[in-house]
């Protein structure tokens, strides 16, 4: 009698895949980043303040904007996820092109809100010792800014694959952490806008 072969076992699958696991941790490193200039802004201002070194000013009402254009493009992607996992394609290519458009829109309420702090000599490198309060929020919304450069690269792929017919409700993996990530910078722009208005 012949000896047969050993059968192969195959590996399980993993509990989370590890897209989704790069995901979460790039989201976590983000948050801990983010963390560390929200503190060292708390920490610097009041000694800043005892030395007359420390601007206060109104942040720009495009920063606002921005805030409520985050809010509607968060509503449109989760509404593109779900008409993925309902396998409505049309939908679901109609909806990541319009969170593509407030995406954008998001972009240039961000550059308004620049150019106003600008107009106001409030530049990242400042010639008055007391606008050091404007290079934090300048660092902190350009860090911001470029997490949403990001997220824009991830839906302009979600678009193509879309039209592809590569997103539907058996293959939904890219356009759950695309909806992720879209969700995470947008909670992040939420608190980091709260922050420097309530802080500034």
């Amino acid at each position: 009698m012949a000896n047969s072969s050993p059968k192969k076992v195959k590996d399980p699958a993993p509990l989370i895949a590890p897209f989704k696991m790069n995901l979460w941790l790039f989201m976590l490193a983000s948050s801990m980043l983010f963390a560390a200039f929200v503190s060292a802004y708390i920490v610097a201002r009041p000694d800043a303040e005892a030395k007359q070194l420390w601007t206060s000013f109104d942040l720009p009402i495009y920063f606002f904007y921005s805030l409520v254009i985050s809010i509607l493009s968060s509503v449109t992607i989760q509404m593109a996820t779900n008409a993925a996992k309902k396998d409505e394609l049309a939908k679901n290519k109609g909806l990541i092109a319009v969170t593509l458009v407030l995406s954008v829109l998001f972009c240039y309420s961000q550059y308004l809100g620049w150019s106003r702090m600008v107009m106001q000599d409030l530049t990242f490198v400042n010639a008055r010792p007391e606008h050091i309060s404007a290079s934090y929020v300048w660092v902190i919304t350009v860090l911001h800014f470029i997490h949403i450069l990001g997220g824009i690269i991830l839906l302009a792929v979600a678009q193509v694959k879309s039209f592809r017919l590569e997103i539907h409700k058996k293959q939904i993996t890219f356009m759950s952490i695309t909806n992720t990530y879209w969700h995470f910078v947008g909670l992040l722009w939420f608190i980091l806008y709260l922050f420097l208005y309530f802080a500034r």
